[in-house]
């Protein structure tokens, strides 16, 4: 990046100023995210409890549309299990509705199983995947805690993988253990997308051959923008998009080769991964990790909601 090829001196680089040209509507786009009018369609209410399917066992009570409304109040609302089921309650009783509420038990155990549907079905993707990571904190000690009682941290924690597209949208998402890298994530997130796209953008982290050879395989004409690691050599055909980008990285240089290919444009990740942070926090409140997954999956579901109410254009000024 840029900002890190002039770190010597950084100190004499003034810092670029932007300026929001839609506030008006962005303004908007942000109080309806904190809006809460919430209200169940008769589809909603007759699809609540699920048909019967004339097998033998007990049939479930509630249906997986109950569970996942569920779900996405509590990811929003950032309520533990308990406190969820008392405000689906107020809402039933606000609403004078008879139906009944999943207790936060059933919603534990139900949301192990819950069907995850692709989250680029219901969107509109563009042409390019950037993809990134980022650590989200199951629990450990705090660092006043650390500092003031010297007792080591214990942390435990798990890796979030996005793949964002160039108007912000969540494609896929996948939540891993700590000691899976990004490269063994690119595979389960491609197979997430079911969209074509034109152009793959990853850091230096996904440089290698698995890659690669992963995106073609999903998308054969794609093109694969990774940076090389600078002590890079040519494969033995030579014909390959890293050695292209190596040749032009020696020839024009990094910041040129970055212009070039549009390489910029994978900060749209690390937003993507801030902005998940600072609307969801950074700390996970499931403890096993099929759990986590279902509650990753809705925090990128809920993103994607927020992000289409609106979203700022900002110019450099």
């Amino acid at each position: 990046m840029p900002y890190k090829h002039n770190q010597s001196r950084r100190h004499k680089i003034e810092k670029a100023r932007y300026k929001v040209t839609n506030w008006r509507e962005y303004n908007k786009a942000l109080r309806q995210r904190g809006d809460i009018t919430i209200w169940f369609t008769e589809e909603a209410l007759a699809a609540w409890h699920p048909a019967k399917t004339g097998t033998r066992g007990r049939p479930q009570e509630y249906s997986d549309l109950a569970i996942e409304t569920t779900l996405f109040i509590r990811q929003v609302s950032h309520l533990p299990l308990r406190q969820t089921e008392g405000f689906m309650n107020s809402l039933t009783h606000l609403m004078k509705r008879t139906i009944s509420i999943p207790d936060y038990s059933s919603v534990s155990k139900r949301s192990i199983s819950i069907p995850r549907h692709a989250l680029s079905q219901t969107l509109e993707p563009g042409s390019l995947v950037i993809v990134d990571s980022t650590g989200l904190k199951v629990y450990g000690k705090d660092e006043w805690h650390q500092e003031k009682h010297d007792v080591p941290a214990r942390r435990t924690w798990r890796k979030l993988h996005l793949a964002i597209d160039e108007r912000h949208q969540v494609l896929a998402c996948e939540l891993t253990t700590p000691e899976v890298g990004d490269p063994s994530a690119v595979a389960d997130l491609l197979t997430q997308i079911d969209t074509p796209f034109d152009t793959f953008i990853g850091d230096g982290a996904y440089d290698g051959e698995p890659v690669s050879q992963a995106v073609l395989n999903q998308q054969p004409n794609a093109k694969v923008v990774i940076p090389p690691h600078k002590t890079a050599v040519l494969s033995m055909p030579g014909n390959t998009q890293r050695d292209h980008h190596i040749e032009a990285i020696a020839q024009q240089g990094r910041l040129a080769w970055q212009r070039i290919t549009g390489y910029n444009l994978r900060n749209y990740a690390e937003l993507a991964m801030q902005r998940y942070k600072r609307i969801f926090g950074n700390t996970i409140k499931a403890r096993a990790l099929p759990l986590q997954k279902t509650e990753a999956w809705f925090g990128a579901s809920a993103l994607n909601r927020m992000i289409n109410l609106g979203m700022p254009v900002s110019v450099k000024i």
